[in-house]
């Protein structure tokens, strides 16, 4: 069996002229977003994303870095719309990816505050309602080791696990209990299916996915245990996923922004070791987009 490539991250680095980036900044509001669709469309990287589903954006390297927040938000905007990010405050469109103390075995403690690694998944699973079409992650500052962002294609592992195990479409189309780890509601679950299966012609099958958050799901009281088909069929996704020959693979410097298809795309990290010291950990931010097309 021939086995995909993945490749570099760096491979899809496309970067905009600093100096567009600079003028950029003094603009505001719509005028901002404006400008920097141009730029975006100038150095290539909306054609990349929607031809290869991956990109990542360099350019704003050279401006302060007080101000790539704000770049990096109207650069999702140029995209689409920004998703609200959190059940309890929908105004939440920009999450903090930083160590928060905890492990991903602790039932609170989601992926995205942790040091974990793998645990290659879907964004936006443990939060009710349609999944953001596009994940955006801007690096601040970079773990002292550790921390490279891992990509796979989705068809991909569908198609060399449905070799290994012919019957895992079946098992795994039916609904899941993705656990929402939340503080103050223990028991939520949000219920998806792991693969998703459309009747639309030409419309792929969908993997939706985060094994732990499944676990935690189905090991709370008074919701099923998963199966022991179920279990096998996880198993064999998580073979695929692990070989380093399908990885897509690197690490953000400061300034960098990695957006890529949620649909097309699983992701993960390799786990990392921070700096020691106040504000020197491993931080990134994320913004969740649903995709508008072209006017």
């Amino acid at each position: 069996m021939n086995m995909p490539a993945g490749g570099d991250l760096a491979q899809h680095l496309c970067s905009v002229d600093p100096m567009d980036m600079r003028h950029a900044v003094r603009l505001s509001g719509e005028a901002q977003v404006r400008y920097l669709r141009t730029a975006l469309d100038s150095c290539g990287f909306r054609e990349h994303l929607a031809r290869e589903g991956l990109a990542v954006l360099g350019g704003l390297e050279g401006l302060d870095s007080n101000d790539w927040p704000i770049m990096f938000v109207q650069v999702c905007r140029v995209l689409g719309f920004l998703l609200p990010q959190s059940v309890s405050d929908p105004g939440c469109v920009v999450k903090e990816v930083t160590y928060r103390g905890g492990g991903l075995g602790e039932r609170t403690i989601r992926y995205s505050d942790s040091r974990s690694g793998g645990s290659f998944h879907t964004d936006g699973v443990p939060v009710p309602g349609p999944l953001p079409d596009l994940l955006g992650l801007l690096c601040v500052r970079q773990s002292l080791t550790g921390g490279e962002l891992v990509y796979i294609e989705s068809a991909r592992v569908l198609g060399l696990a449905i070799r290994r195990m012919p019957e895992l479409v079946r098992i795994l189309s039916v609904p899941f209990c993705f656990d929402q780890r939340r503080k103050d509601d223990q028991r939520a679950v949000v219920l998806r299916k792991i693969i998703e299966t459309s009747e639309c012609p030409g419309v792929p099958q969908r993997l939706v996915y985060l094994r732990d958050y499944v676990e935690s799901g189905h090991a709370i009281d008074g919701i099923r245990p998963l199966a022991q088909s179920e279990i096998e069929a996880m198993n064999v996704l998580d073979t695929v996923m692990n070989d380093e020959r399908l990885h897509i693979e690197g690490r953000l410097s400061p300034g960098q922004v990695a957006v890529s298809d949620n649909s097309r795309y699983l992701h993960g990290r390799h786990s990392f070791t921070d700096a020691s010291g106040p504000d020197r950990g491993r931080l990134m931010m994320r913004c969740w987009i649903r995709r508008v097309l072209d006017e």
